[in-house]
Formats: C-alpha cells, structure tokens, sequence
C-alpha cells in the first residue's frame, strides 16, 4: 500500500493532536476535510541504539475530536456490544478475523525481508508479536480491545467491521463535529513544506 510521506508540518500537527512527539511515523493514512492527518502509518519497531521494541499500532488516529468522541463510545459499552455482534453473526465474525489477518499483513509489509530474517534469528518475542498481534495488540484474534484502533484501520482501508460499526455510531452523534484541535494545529503550525 502506498501512504502519504509525513512532512515537517504533518509531524507539528500530529505532535499538537496527539499532545506529545509523534514516534515510528512512517506514513499518512488518511487526511481530514482540513487536510491535517487524522490517520497514521506507524513502523512497527520503535529502535533504539540497543533493541528493537514492538508497536503493535500500524494505524493511529490522530484527530483529536474522533478520539473524543470513540471514547465516549467506549465509555458506554460499545466494544461489549460489538464484540456480542460480532460472536452471533458468522458472517460478520469472518470479515472481523480477514480484518485482523490483513493488519498483521500491513505490518509485516512495513518491514523489508532482511529485518523480519535478523529480528527472528535474535528475538522471538519481537518477530512472534509481529506475526500473530493483531488490532489494538489483542494477542486473542477473536477479540476487541480498542474501538480506536479499529476505526483508524477502517479509515485508511475501509475494510474493518468494527469500524464501519464505529462510524455508523458516530453519524448517530447529532452533535455538531467540531474539528478546533485540528484546525488550530493546522493555522498555528507555521512550518514550511
């Protein structure tokens, strides 16, 4: 797949959405109305001068008002419900595991075929979370742990149920959305191209 390189500006923006450094960016995902990024594509292995350190998290959301409002999903219950959803309907359950397979595929495409050979030759732990870690770094495949983790997956391939549940949710919200964060960090960002 082929994202979007990250800029200077892209890395001020994310760094005021996100409230820190952005770390292991590797691409864009996707944008928003505004053209700030509200999804990332993050390398897999944070290095250090030492070791490599496994990021389960290919895809980050970054828009500050989706991440309000997901949480206030979250915070009423919704992975339960999802998650109920998704164990009733054996169709629903097979798009939800391809969902988890082609994250870990994403993943490992990230990283050249010299690196996955010399991380699994002097640590299994790394190159075994790499191959079988899926969305949101659930070690169980059957399971949800994070709506945000999903959505953002669903944002940049639109191919992830819980996802689509979670947009669907969202356009239920009448509330107005409001992208202030975003939009601040794009007109403060003052940084060239």
């Amino acid at each position: 797949m082929n994202w979007e390189p990250v800029t200077k500006k892209d890395q001020k923006i994310i760094s005021g959405q996100i409230k820190r450094q952005p770390r292991n960016l590797h691409g864009i995902a996707r944008r928003c109305g505004y053209r700030c990024p509200q999804v990332t594509v993050n390398a897999p292995l944070a290095r250090s001068e030492t070791d490599a350190q496994f990021f389960p998290t290919v895809f980050w959301l970054t828009c500050p008002e989706a991440v309000r409002r997901i949480s206030r999903i979250e915070d009423q219950g919704f992975i339960q419900f999802i998650q109920a959803r998704i164990n009733q309907k054996p169709d629903l359950f097979q798009h939800f595991r391809e969902s988890q397979l082609e994250y870990i595929y994403i993943r490992r495409s990230l990283l050249d075929p010299e690196t996955r050979r010399s991380l699994r030759a002097r640590d299994a732990g790394p190159a075994r979370n790499l191959e079988s870690v899926g969305i949101g770094g659930v070690a169980d495949l059957r399971g949800i742990k994070c709506l945000h983790t999903h959505y953002a997956h669903y944002l940049a391939t639109r191919n992830n149920p819980v996802g689509r549940l979670v947009e669907q949710m969202l356009k239920l919200m009448r509330d107005q959305w409001q992208c202030q964060d975003c939009h601040q960090c794009r007109e403060h960002a003052g940084v060239a191209e």
